[in-house]
């Protein structure tokens, strides 16, 4: 009935906190949104964000699509899909086509644009035919093209039937023209001046024709309109989507700083409690013990088992677990010297009760408390190691972690180039998914700390 009243006590008293209370509910938040990621998210997503070509539909180093209602003419991406097929075969050969309309309402044309036929079968020509807004008609042609291979405004023959509609245009021998003007030959008004006129804003056509030499079988082919805008976070230089990165991120999060604080806090209360408890030389012993552990570099340490062992998510949580144990192991004796003193210690001694049960019975619920505040606390110090080990490149294999994104964006010079978004969105989920622990842990040191040192 004692302990019942004293959980109720430190309940009462830690609801009376507002920070810790705020603190639980952004918890609670974390933890629904980690267990929606797990579920919503297939682990093949951490497979497919180390494949640059699975995400060669989007636009590369793109801010979000918000941007827009800021006054920024970014246009997203527009993805059109070419289900309904017309055709016919003969013994020698055959054609297909199939046509898609879109409307461009933006004053500046996409950053490019991105062709993917799918076809069973021999296909010896895909041509793209594209009408203007005004009637006028660009056409693109691709030899020998592969299904469910994505062409773009790098590929030869596309770039060179754009350079060839420009020099029909502006009657000039043009070598290159460079992607803005390989989309103003399919954006812009015709004539002499294309290269410097102004978008079309209407309705496009595109029709797509496969041409092969024996009967083929089409499938959702698709083109792609590649935006300057994406997603609620924007993309990085590959063209993943950094709103995904920041999702699939947190779950790993988590797991790496409970885990580490759990092991870590339990296991250096124990060491320390164990020291204070038994005092002497076994007491130096394991002080010496804990002083060794807090001299160590703990950062250098492990990225040198890195480079010998590969590292898993359980063996880099007992690694930090580790090197935090003797901070807390220090705190745990000195709170159990101030138990050590009390009478009813003294009392057990005199009547003969063992040490294990007076360790059990007088110091271990009144170091429980403790346990617990520090454990929310170094939570947020295990998430942010763990992510500074991802940001230095120290990761397990096949994982998706906020460090690693920054470690990106800083390989690629996304600040020298103004990728903001790449930077700001996992910070601020490192910040995000430490705060809570950090609100919780001072709310119950606020409630725990007063109560053991009056014990």
């Amino acid at each position: 009935m004692e302990t019942q009243s004293t959980d109720r006590s430190y309940l009462r008293e830690f609801l009376k906190s507002k920070s810790g209370v705020v603190g639980v509910v952004m918890l609670v938040l974390l933890i629904a949104t980690s267990l929606y990621v797990i579920i919503a998210i297939p682990q093949s997503e951490a497979y497919k964000w180390q494949n640059p070509a699975a995400w060669q539909g989007n636009p590369t180093s793109v801010p979000p699509a918000w941007v827009n209602y800021f006054g920024v003419d970014a246009p997203q991406t527009v993805d059109l899909s070419l289900n309904s097929w017309a055709g016919s075969s003969s013994s020698s050969s055959a054609a297909y086509s199939a046509s898609v309309s879109f409307t461009w309402k933006h004053g500046v044309p996409p950053s490019n644009l991105l062709v993917v036929p799918n076809f069973s079968g021999n296909a010896y020509e895909v041509d793209v035919i594209w009408t203007k807004p005004d009637g006028n008609m660009v056409q693109i042609g691709l030899s020998s093209p592969v299904s469910g291979i994505g062409y773009d405004l790098t590929t030869a023959s596309i770039r060179q039937g754009l350079v060839q509609y420009i020099q029909s245009q502006t009657h000039t021998l043009i070598e290159s023209v460079g992607p803005a003007g390989e989309l103003a030959a399919l954006f812009n008004d015709d004539g002499p001046n294309i290269l410097n006129s102004s978008v079309q804003q209407g309705t496009y056509i595109v029709t797509v024709q496969v041409v092969g030499n024996q009967a083929l079988s089409l499938s959702n082919s698709k083109v792609t309109l590649l935006g300057d805008s994406y997603g609620t976070m924007g993309t990085d230089s590959e063209g993943r989507p950094i709103d995904l990165g920041v999702l699939a991120g947190l779950p790993w999060g988590l797991e790496i700083g409970v885990l580490s604080a759990v092991v870590g806090v339990v296991g250096g209360v124990f060491w320390g409690g164990l020291a204070g408890f038994f005092g002497g030389w076994r007491d130096k012993l394991l002080s010496w013990g804990m002083l060794v552990g807090i001299a160590i570099p703990s950062l250098a340490f492990i990225i040198a088992i890195s480079y010998t062992f590969p590292l898993t998510l359980l063996t880099e949580a007992l690694l930090i677990a580790v090197f935090s144990a003797p901070f807390f192991g220090i705190i745990a004796r000195s709170v159990t010297l101030s138990i050590r003193s009390q009478t009813y210690v003294e009392a057990d001694k005199a009547m003969g009760v063992s040490a294990a049960r007076t360790f059990f019975t007088h110091f271990l619920p009144r170091l429980t408390p403790v346990t617990i505040a520090f454990t929310a606390l170094s939570v947020s110090a295990g998430i942010i190691f763990g992510e500074t080990l991802a940001f230095l490149g120290i990761e397990p294999a096949n994982v998706i972690t906020w460090g690693g994104i920054l470690n990106d964006a800083i390989s690629f010079d996304a600040s020298v180039h103004g990728w903001w978004w790449w930077v700001l969105f996992p910070g601020i989920m490192i910040i995000v998914s430490s705060l809570p622990f950090v609100l919780v842990g001072f709310a119950l040191d606020r409630v725990v700390a007063p109560r053991v040192s009056a014990k």
